[in-house]
C-alpha cells in the first residue's frame, strides 16, 4: 500500500525551540527585534544554502512589519548585539543608482563550509543600548562665484516705485548686490549719436604767430574735418602722380558730392 501524502498548508517560517525556549538572549531581546528576525528568516531558502546572502532593506522590512525605518535600523543593531545574526557584507550604492542592502547570516545555521557558531549562546548578559549614528553635516552644493544671487521670493518682485530690487542673500555668503545695467543694452537714436559725436570731437587750429597760449578752435562740422583730411591726401597723391606721370592726375572731391554719396547731412 502506498503511503498517504500530507497536504501542504503553504509556506511557513519555523523558529527553532532551542532559540524560542532555551536562549536567554531571545527573551532579553525586544519584540521588534524578534519580528525582524522572523521577517529575515522568511527570505532564507529551506535548505539554508542562502545563509550569508540574506539581505533585507530597512524600507522593505519596515513596510512588512508595519513600523518606520529608524526602528528597523535599531533592531538590526540589536540582533547583532545578542548574536543572532552577523553581517557578511556592507550595503552600497549600485552602478544603476539603486542601493544594495547589507547581507547577513544566521548564527544558528552553517555558513558555507563553516559550522554554526551560535553566538547568542555566548551572550554575557549585557543589555543592548542603542547609540544612534552621528549625523553627518549636510554637504553644501558647490556654486560658482559669479553666479547670480538667489532670492527667497519669486525671481521678479514688483515694488510701488517700480525700481530695481536687490536680492537678500547670495548663494555662499556674498553681500547683496544689484545689477549695474540691464542685460540687453539699447543703442542711442541716430540724432543723439550725431550730436554726441559732433560735440565731443574737436580739431586743433594751426598756431598763429604770437599766439602761443591760445586755445584750439572747435570744428563746425565733422564732415568738413573729414573732407579736409581727404583732400589733403588727394593733393599729395596728385603731386606724386604729376611727377611720375603728368597725364594722370587725381581730382578734388566736392563736399556736396561727398555728402550725397555718404548719405550724410551737410552743413
Amino acid at each position: 500500500m502506498s503511503k498517504r501524502k500530507r497536504k501542504s498548508k503553504g509556506p511557513f517560517i519555523a523558529v527553532p525551540k532551542a532559540i524560542w525556549d532555551k536562549a536567554p538572549a531571545w527573551r532579553a531581546m525586544s519584540p521588534g527585534a524578534r519580528l525582524l528576525w522572523i521577517d529575515m528568516r522568511g527570505w532564507l531558502r529551506n535548505d539554508g544554502l542562502s545563509n550569508g546572502k540574506v539581505h533585507r532593506a530597512c524600507r522593505a522590512a519596515a513596510e512588512s512589519i508595519g513600523t518606520n525605518k529608524t526602528s528597523v535600523v535599531r533592531w538590526f543593531a540589536e540582533l547583532e548585539h545578542y548574536g543572532f545574526v552577523r553581517k557578511t557584507a556592507e550595503g552600497f550604492l549600485g552602478s544603476d543608482g539603486y542601493g544594495i542592502a547589507a547581507k547577513y547570516r544566521f548564527t544558528d545555521l552553517p555558513h558555507g563550509t563553516h559550522p554554526a557558531t551560535r553566538d547568542y549562546a555566548n551572550w554575557d548578559g549585557e543589555l543592548f543600548a542603542y547609540t544612534p549614528r552621528q549625523t553627518v553635516r549636510k554637504k553644501q552644493k558647490p556654486v560658482r562665484i559669479n553666479r547670480t544671487p538667489r532670492t527667497h521670493k519669486p525671481y521678479i518682485r514688483k515694488t510701488s516705485e517700480e525700481g530695481p530690487v536687490c536680492t537678500v542673500e547670495a548663494y555662499i555668503g556674498e553681500n547683496p548686490r544689484c545689477t549695474a545695467e540691464a542685460y540687453i543694452s539699447r543703442l542711442p537714436l541716430p540724432g543723439a549719436r550725431e550730436e554726441r559725436i559732433q560735440g565731443s570731437l574737436t580739431a586743433r587750429a594751426p598756431a598763429q604767430a604770437g599766439g602761443a597760449g591760445s586755445s584750439p578752435a572747435p570744428v563746425a562740422s565733422l564732415t568738413e574735418y573729414v573732407l579736409s583730411i581727404v583732400n589733403e591726401q588727394l593733393d599729395r597723391r596728385s603731386m606724386w602722380q604729376e611727377v611720375s606721370n603728368p597725364r594722370k592726375a587725381a581730382t578734388r572731391v566736392d563736399p556736396a558730392t561727398f555728402c550725397r554719396a555718404e548719405h550724410t547731412i551737410c552743413p
